[in-house]
């Protein structure tokens, strides 16, 4: 009975961590995205608007991009050493540390859909 439960309590562990490995490898191919997305509006921005403080705050969401990106790798790499040698239960240090990147993450992901969103809007009044 007792191996029977430690079996399920390791077979959960592996599947939550699988689980984690795949959404973070998802989390970083969207930002490698908006990573190059924010290359273009940079170009954009230099050739019709012109405005330093937007170039600026298109160079420091670049930057939180990237550093965002070498977090998640530490992460990825720190649930593949789990994966492989860790023999600890999947709890609340884990679902802690995952919920801090995920979060993170989606901070970055909605500032940079405004700042895109802000930069559209800009563009119908250079034309005039």
């Amino acid at each position: 009975m007792n191996i029977n439960f430690f079996k399920q309590v390791y077979s959960y562990r592996e599947l939550c961590i699988k689980k984690d490995l795949r959404e973070v490898a998802m989390w970083e191919l969207f930002l490698e995205d908006i990573n190059e997305e924010l290359g273009d509006l940079l170009k954009l921005e230099k050739r019709m608007i012109n405005d330093l403080r937007l170039a600026n705050t298109l160079q420091g969401m670049r930057r939180e991009v990237i550093l965002c990106t070498a977090g998640l790798c530490r992460f990825e790499q720190e649930l593949k050493k789990e994966l492989e040698y860790g023999k600890n239960e999947y709890g609340d240090q884990h679902i802690n540390l995952y919920e801090k990147h995920r979060m993170r993450y989606l901070r970055i992901f909605e500032k940079y859909l405004l700042l895109k969103k802000s930069i559209h809007k800009r563009l119908p009044e250079r034309k005039k």
